[in-house]
């Protein structure tokens, strides 16, 4: 099934006060460079004004639109991780390139899912899923899945057919360990938080106390371990340490398999494969517990 994209127009209002004009993308499914052909844009997109692109979409995509809104005054592309407008393309005084500006929360922060565990437990593949899996039942809110990788993997390690090039990239730009780096991330999960219904927080390694930073911007946690011996100390970190609510504990297994342990007070599993190059679903059960954070 090919992908979707619907285009809307709305405003956003910055912290000045000024109202601007938002081009909001929202997509299903995995889009084409061929949908372009046919692609319009709304007939109530007002090029006298400045436009803000706001929405998850590939690179070219974005690009593309950016070139379709030339005649306005000004582009900018909303930065979710910065929490900001930049201006990506500018005609006028009023904005520069490379300009940016802050919007004003329309809503208090939503939730964040912590998402943990000991390495090689399937975790990248369970939030790739699981994020997949929430957006196709709730079309209409807006749910985002954060990396917060060393190596850099993101959805495109999940996609990619070469496993042997995805190993490679990972680790020629796996990165070596940086106080900036958690700080970036904190501060990224917050600014994501004012702009979307529910954010999910891939994060790798093991819990150490520099996590706190990224770790302290969330709400709650789901486990995911292929060992036993690691929940204990991933709940002291995630639940004694950072007080976050406890969702859901995955026991990561290999083999085809669901297995309903506990609902109550959380819901434990045991669930699997995990596997990249896999398409892995997501129990029911789980995206029950996960959507709950949705009616909070």
């Amino acid at each position: 099934m090919s992908g979707r994209v619907q285009l809307t127009v709305n405003e956003l209002q910055a912290r000045n006060g000024e109202l601007y004009q938002c081009l909001e993308i929202a997509t299903s499914g995995k889009i084409e460079p061929e949908l372009l052909g046919s692609l319009t844009l709304p007939r109530e997109l007002d090029f006298s004004k400045g436009i803000i692109l706001w929405g998850a979409a590939p690179i070219w995509f974005t690009s593309h639109l950016v070139q379709r809104c030339d005649p306005a005054p000004w582009v900018g592309c909303y930065d979710l991780q910065l929490g900001s407008v930049v201006v990506v393309a500018s005609r006028t005084r009023e904005l520069a390139a490379a300009e940016s500006f802050r919007l004003v929360p329309s809503r208090p922060p939503g939730p964040a899912l912590f998402i943990g565990g000991p390495p090689n437990s399937g975790k990248s593949v369970l939030s790739y899923a699981l994020v997949r899996g929430l957006r196709g039942a709730n079309p209409d809110r807006r749910i985002h899945l954060h990396r917060a990788q060393w190596d850099g993997e993101g959805n495109w390690a999940i996609e990619a057919g070469d496993r042997a090039l995805v190993d490679s990239l990972r680790q020629q730009h796996k990165a070596g360990w940086s106080q900036r780096f958690f700080q970036h991330h904190g501060e990224a999960v917050g600014h994501i938080r004012e702009a979307v219904d529910l954010v999910l927080v891939d994060f790798g390694g093991k819990p150490k106390p520099r996590d706190v930073m990224v770790r302290d911007r969330c709400t709650h946690y789901l486990i995911i371990t292929s060992d036993p011996e690691a929940l204990a100390q991933w709940h002291d970190f995630c639940q004694v340490q950072g007080k976050l609510t406890p969702v859901a504990v995955i026991h990561s297994v290999l083999e085809d398999r669901v297995e309903v342990l506990q609902t109550e007070p959380f819901l434990e599993i045991i669930a699997g494969p995990w596997m990249r190059g896999e398409s892995a679903r997501i129990p029911e059960a789980l995206l029950s517990a996960v959507m709950k954070l949705l009616v909070m």
